[in-house]
């Protein structure tokens, strides 16, 4: 293999390019983790809590999520300010376009500015559940948001990727296209959904590279504590869920005091092969919570 192949190229080499791959990094790739905002004081407090320890070893920052529709654009402010002002790190504030008008949207992304707030993950979203009967005229892709933002504030815009492709694109061809829309609107790094699978990652970073895509395509690492929930997770996403988690996760529970120890190991095993696939970085879902992600961090070689 050519010292020069881009890293997309290695994604469908043999296993033994894969571990090449992963030696050459050393495992200690940037890591980003994301928070989604607390309902409550105390799980504020948790946020902070967990913020503190995972800042020491998020060289690329933290996101915060937003609820369909905007639903959660107050906690969303709030959440990634006390973030950015207590760690020092950049964090990066989602903003969801569906269901907002587009002087709702911008209004959000002039107030995230006005507090310092300088990354924005521009999001169509999902239609809010609670809303009956049309939508605000607002944005109606995610391309429009990030060509709407780009001209009116110098913010460093990202934007989601789907390895198993979007459910509403009408090819997985169709969906990559999308995606070079959205990154020549004026974005500069595409966030994925998480995959279970990592080849798929691989095979996904194959597709963009001949579609003309050079962007850093960043994969999500979604800790493997309660699979129960994460499986439900998954299969609502659309995301493949491999048997050999299934099975064991499943052989696991006869053991209830193994499960963080393979909790753990499941999750960095996901996190080395996403790095073999040439994965730039991860950014860790933490589900709010601290001791998992700095363990994988540990593990990988920060701190």
């Amino acid at each position: 293999m050519a010292e020069d192949q881009a890293p997309a190229a290695r994604a469908s080499q043999p296993t033994d390019a894969l571990l090449r791959r992963l030696a050459e990094s050393g495992g200690a790739v940037p890591l980003s983790f994301e928070f989604f905002p607390p309902r409550t004081e105390a799980r504020r407090t948790a946020v902070l809590e967990a913020a503190d320890h995972l800042a020491p070893l998020a060289e690329h920052g933290f996101s915060v999520t937003m609820g369909a529709g905007g639903t959660t654009r107050t906690g969303t402010h709030d959440t990634a300010v006390a973030v950015a002002e207590r760690t020092g790190r950049p964090v990066t504030a989602h903003l969801t376009a569906l269901g907002l008008s587009k002087a709702q949207a911008l209004e959000t992304a002039d107030r995230l500015r006005q507090a310092g707030i300088r990354r924005i993950l521009a999001l169509r979203g999902d239609r809010p559940r609670a809303v009956q009967g049309p939508l605000p005229p607002g944005f109606p892709h995610a391309s429009d948001l990030v060509e709407a933002l780009s001209a009116r504030h110098d913010f460093e815009i990202s934007v989601a990727a789907h390895p198993e492709t979007h459910p509403e694109a009408t090819s997985p061809e169709a969906d990559i296209d999308h995606l070079k829309r959205k990154l020549d609107a004026g974005a500069s790094v595409a966030y994925c959904q998480f995959v279970l699978d990592p080849a798929l990652y691989g095979r996904f970073l194959d597709a963009c590279a001949r579609r003309g895509i050079d962007a850093p395509i960043v994969p999500g690492l979604m800790p493997l504590e309660g699979w129960t929930r994460v499986r439900s997770f998954a299969r609502a996403n659309g995301a493949t869920v491999p048997d050999w988690l299934d099975r064991l996760f499943r052989e696991g529970e006869a053991q209830p005091e193994v499960a963080p120890a393979l909790a753990a190991a499941a999750t960095l095993e996901q996190a080395r092969r996403l790095i073999a696939y040439g994965a730039p970085a991860l950014h860790v879902y933490t589900m709010n919570r601290w001791p998992l992600p700095v363990a994988i961090a540990r593990l990988l070689g920060h701190g």
